[in-house]
């Protein structure tokens, strides 16, 4: 059996599978890292995770990393988003309060991470859609075994395959990651950094220029005010992943498992039962949804998805239910905070459910946890 949880961090991001044989991670952060720490340590305590997922570089998507490395025996494979030397610099100077750790993860995660595991860039792409575009696959078994450091490039929408057992049955599992590069985030921080009269070229080519001017009291408070404004959004990646069957475009293979599986057995607040050829999901990190439909992305696989994490925690300026086209009565996972007033917002929450979608709230109580069994 695999088992998909969303588990309880508050305002962040921690998803992950147990599947037979390995174990993923997508995401791993939250803005209260010391309240999280007991979930995060106890999910792998003395395990592999053969594979992280990292959609962006935000904290309350990262700042947990550390507990889980230390909590698990090993990290193999990292996949994160390509950065070009700009945007990583960029973020640096943002994130000039990180830990260590954390800017390492950005700056240099070959470094961070163990000497034999697999690094995994995925290149960005911008609104270049292609239904007929056929990927070849990688092989993720390959990567998992690879006990040699190595780092790799590969295309936005690759499929990463590996033979998994579910229920009964031998499938081929697959995981495409899709780095969404979103330009409109980019225009808006050179916008405000404008306004604030920094300039964007010093920023993105010196990573430790905010850092060699704590003492600026205004540019430090310029920075806060900044990044306040544009929380969320100063990633201009966000990595898109499914996780599902590799049953693109087989509808003999989906009849035949639901000759012998129903599509959701059961389901309430903290899990559900979803049969095999419906059990793909799409985890949206925090990727605005009014820039794509994830059907033009994930062509082919709509049919096998009963899972969608809701993207940035609910907001309403991320969010377009046109982004949903050719999916219906949907799990909509949302990870947020209990005080938080804005995420996810009501108005948000409220077009999803009259729209047929299943709103599960994943918060900072441990009894918000949500699973689901494959």
């Amino acid at each position: 059996m695999t088992i998909r949880t969303f588990h309880p961090v508050g305002q962040g991001a921690f998803y992950s599978e147990r599947h037979s044989d390995f174990n993923i991670v997508y995401d791993c952060g939250t803005m209260s890292p010391k309240k999280a720490r007991p979930v995060v340590e106890d999910a792998f305590k003395d395990e592999v995770v053969d594979v992280l997922f990292i959609s962006h570089f935000d904290k309350d998507h990262i700042s947990s990393i550390p507990d889980l490395k230390k909590s698990a025996t090993k990290i193999k494979v990292v996949v994160l988003p390509l950065l070009n030397n700009q945007q990583r610099n960029l973020l640096l100077n943002f994130y000039s309060k990180f830990s260590v750790d954390l800017k390492d993860i950005i700056n240099n995660p070959e470094s961070y991470f163990d000497s034999d595991t697999t690094i995994v860039r995925i290149q960005p792409t911008i609104n270049t859609f292609d239904p007929e575009r056929q990927f070849d696959p990688r092989d993720l078994r390959e990567l998992i075994n690879n006990n040699s450091s190595e780092s790799i490039e590969i295309e936005s929408g690759t499929p990463l395959t590996i033979t998994s057992t579910a229920g009964m049955e031998t499938i081929r599992w697959c995981f495409i990651p899709y780095n969404y590069e979103d330009k409109v985030r980019r225009i808006e921080v050179d916008r405000e950094l404008s306004r604030a009269r920094i300039s964007t070229s010093t920023l993105m080519n010196d990573p430790n220029y905010t850092l060699s001017n704590l003492e600026n009291t205004t540019l430090k408070n310029k920075m806060k005010t900044i990044y306040n404004k544009l929380q969320g959004k100063i990633n201009e990646n966000s990595m898109l992943l499914y996780s599902g069957p590799d049953l693109f475009n087989d509808l003999r293979k989906c009849q035949y498992f639901h000759l012998s599986h129903h599509k959701t057995l059961l389901i309430n607040s903290k899990f559900c039962y979803t049969c095999l050829c419906m059990s793909g999901c799409i985890y949206t990190g925090d990727s605005d949804f009014k820039c794509f439909k994830l059907k033009d992305i994930y062509a082919g696989y709509v049919d096998c998805v009963d899972i969608i994490q809701v993207p940035h925690h609910g907001s309403k300026y991320d969010f377009d239910l046109q982004a949903l086209e050719g999916f219906s009565r949907t799990i909509m996972p949302v990870s947020h905070r209990t005080t938080s007033s804005k995420h996810p917002d009501a108005e948000v929450v409220k077009e999803l459910t009259i729209n047929g979608f299943h709103v599960i709230s994943i918060n900072e109580n441990t009894n918000s946890e949500f699973r689901q069994f494959i």
